[in-house]
C-alpha cells in the first residue's frame, strides 16, 4: 500500500510539473560534435541478457482498463496481462485511471516475478508508467532548462551535442540563471535520441554515479495512443536501445486490439 501511495504522489507531481507545463517552442539546431565522455561511471552488468519482447498469444486473462488524461477526452483502452500489476493490489476490469504503472523484467520485458519485488534494486527491474506528456521536443527543453541552470520563463536557444552511447544532449551558450553545479538538479544528466528526420524520439534523465545509493534513469517515449516512460538502473543505460525497442513493443501489444 505504501508503494502505491508513493506512485500516486509521484504521478501527481509529474502532472503538475510536466503535463501542464506551458509548451516552449525552441529551435534545436544541428548536431555539434563534442569531446567524447567516458562511460567508466556506468557499469554494464555482464549477466544482463537482452531478448526481444514477444506479445503473448493467450490474452484471456488480461485486465482491461481505460486511461483518461483530461476530463471529457476520448479514453484509451488497454488490455494488459495481469502479471504486470502489483500482486498486492485488488484489480477490477474496466476501471478508468489517469495513468498506470507496470512492473517489468528488463531483459525480456516479461512481468517482474512477484517473489523478487523486495529485491528490485538488485536486478534488471523496470518500472513503466503509461500516461500523457507534452511533445518530446518540449519535454527535452523542460529538462535541459532545469539541468543547465535556466528558468522556465527565460529559456535560451538550445542545441544538440554528442554525448555518450550514441546519445546526444542539449546545451546553450547563454549564461545560466544559476550555477548548474550547485542547483537542485546538479546530480542529473540529460540525454536525447533523434530519428533520421532530426525529431526527438527519446528523452532520458539519469542520476550521476555516486549521487544517490541506487542511481537510475527515466526514459520518456511516446506512441500514437499513449505516452510512457520507463525507469531503470543507471547500470542498464548502455542497453537503452534494447529498452526502447521492448518498451515500444509492449505498448503496441497492449493497445493493438484497439487501434
Amino acid at each position: 500500500m505504501l508503494e502505491s501511495l508513493v506512485w500516486v504522489f509521484y504521478f501527481e507531481w509529474m502532472r503538475n510539473v510536466i503535463l501542464r507545463t506551458t509548451s516552449i517552442v525552441v529551435g534545436i539546431l544541428a548536431l555539434v560534435p563534442a569531446t567524447s565522455r567516458s562511460t567508466a561511471g556506468i557499469y554494464d552488468p555482464p549477466s544482463f541478457e537482452s531478448s526481444p519482447f514477444i506479445c503473448p498469444l493467450d490474452r484471456s486473462e488480461d485486465l482491461t482498463l481505460f486511461l483518461e488524461f483530461e476530463p471529457g477526452e476520448e479514453r484509451v483502452r488497454l488490455s494488459i496481462p495481469r502479471g504486470y500489476f502489483d500482486p498486492r493490489l485488488k484489480l477490477r476490469d474496466n476501471t478508468t485511471r489517469e495513468g498506470q504503472v507496470l512492473r517489468v523484467h528488463g531483459e525480456s520485458f516479461t512481468p517482474w516475478p512477484p517473489e523478487f519485488l523486495p529485491k528490485r534494486q538488485e536486478g534488471p527491474y523496470v518500472g513503466m508508467l503509461l500516461t500523457d506528456y507534452i511533445p518530446m521536443d518540449d519535454l527535452a527543453v523542460h529538462h535541459a532548462t532545469l539541468v543547465r541552470g535556466y528558468t522556465a520563463t527565460d529559456v535560451p536557444e538550445l542545441y544538440a551535442v554528442e554525448s555518450i552511447l550514441g546519445l546526444e544532449t542539449l546545451v546553450s551558450d547563454a549564461p545560466p540563471f544559476r550555477d548548474p553545479e550547485t542547483s537542485a538538479y546538479s546530480d542529473t544528466e540529460l540525454y536525447i535520441s533523434r530519428n533520421s528526420n532530426g525529431q526527438i524520439t527519446d528523452v532520458i534523465t539519469c542520476k550521476k554515479p555516486g549521487s544517490v545509493p541506487y542511481p537510475g534513469c527515466r526514459h520518456y517515449m511516446e506512441s500514437p495512443l499513449v505516452d510512457f516512460d520507463i525507469d531503470y538502473s543507471l547500470k542498464l543505460l548502455p542497453h537503452w536501445q534494447h529498452m526502447l525497442r521492448n518498451a515500444r513493443a509492449i505498448v503496441s501489444c497492449i493497445t493493438s486490439n484497439f487501434l
